[in-house]
């Protein structure tokens, strides 16, 4: 059995230790008192993953990047894998067959890496940008000489400054293909003269441009601060726009009865299946249900197995155990805000074909 642990470490709600610590404890009270910790050797394993969970808080938590903890320990298979989250989580414990990583996967969702890359005929920045954090990285500066200070004739002169560029703009092409080789970003941001953008774009190899949200017309010189600014306004824009064209799809595709449905049962029905290729759901969205101890299949609370009718056990939380299976089933998944599948009961999938 795995124990799965999530935990609100925030600062702005729980500057000291001893401010957390009750939940910690009603956590592990949680954990103990478990259907799953009714057996003797299962409530020893359970101790030995909240004995590992406790002294990993204590020793090796930082407090000033850390917003949110989550982690998973299971004694008889070795693990033990902690992740330091930069954003509030919700606290939860999860005793179960495996790790419940429903809420890491909508945090590394809402989560954007965002490299922006900022061009002009002979200069580049590229910025990392992340939970709030800015970094830049090394950029290519190619410089163009003067006419003033060559004695090429103009039209010469003219064609070489234009190939200068064209260098240059495949030089910043090849460094931002390194750089999303070497660091991964979710989203990429350009930024300049739009002729200089343009025109890097065309050099950019196709799995750079896929990541391209937008452009936008800023001095390459412009401020860190507020290139940021402008580059998570882009993103965000992009983010909203993606959801509700996917949403809006779901809904059509369910309505014309196209591979896709809305609401708790049928999704659940459809992801026990294998046949769901994107999961939707509604962020913090939750519901208790059932699994069936046969088949394994998802239901709403109070409902018997739909693939064999047997009865089901207790899951708590049936959405993040539904989340958890698209993850190991290698499912899409959408996290949307609640207007966007208003009506829609906060949850749907559209089959992979």
């Amino acid at each position: 059995m795995v124990t799965s642990f999530y935990l609100d470490v925030d600062g702005s709600r729980y500057p000291r230790p001893s401010d957390y610590a009750p939940h910690v404890e009603r956590l592990f009270r949680l954990a103990r008192g478990s259907t799953v910790a009714e057996s003797s050797g299962s409530a020893d394993a359970i101790e030995a993953d909240l004995a590992r969970i406790a002294g990993w808080l204590e020793r090796e938590l930082d407090r000033g990047t850390t917003r949110g903890v989550a982690a998973f320990s299971c004694e008889a298979l070795g693990l033990f894998e902690v992740f330091a989250l930069p954003t509030s989580v919700r606290d939860q414990v999860v005793v179960g067959p495996g790790p419940d990583v429903a809420q890491l996967c909508a945090v590394l969702y809402a989560v954007e890496q965002v490299l922006a890359v900022a061009v002009d005929r002979q200069r580049c920045r590229m910025l990392r940008i992340e939970s709030g954090e800015i970094e830049e990285r090394e950029a290519p500066i190619d410089t163009i000489e003067r006419q003033v200070d060559t004695d090429v004739e103009v039209g010469s002169f003219e064609r070489r400054h234009e190939e200068l560029a064209r260098k240059h703009y495949r030089h910043v092409a090849s460094a931002v293909a390194t750089e999303l080789a070497t660091r991964p970003a979710t989203s990429v941001v350009l930024f300049g003269p739009e002729d200089s953008v343009s025109r890097l774009e065309g050099y950019l190899p196709e799995q750079a441009v896929a990541l391209v949200r937008g452009k936008l017309r800023l001095p390459v010189a412009t401020e860190r601060t507020e290139c940021a600014r402008a580059a998570n306004e882009v993103v965000r824009a992009a983010k909203v726009q993606r959801q509700r064209e996917l949403v809006a799809g779901l809904c059509e595709r369910a309505a014309e009865g196209a591979a896709a449905v809305t609401g708790l049962g049928p999704a659940l029905e459809a992801l026990g299946t294998g046949r769901v290729g994107t999961l939707v759901v509604e962020d913090g969205y939750g519901s208790p249900g059932g699994r069936c101890p046969d088949c394994g299949q998802l239901t709403p609370d109070g409902v018997p197995c739909t693939r064999c009718g047997s009865a089901t056990t207790v899951v708590e939380n049936v959405v993040d155990a539904a989340v958890t299976e698209a993850f190991t089933h290698h499912v899409q998944i959408e996290f949307c805000d609640a207007s966007d599948l208003d009506g829609l009961g906060h949850i749907g999938a559209m089959d992979r074909w």
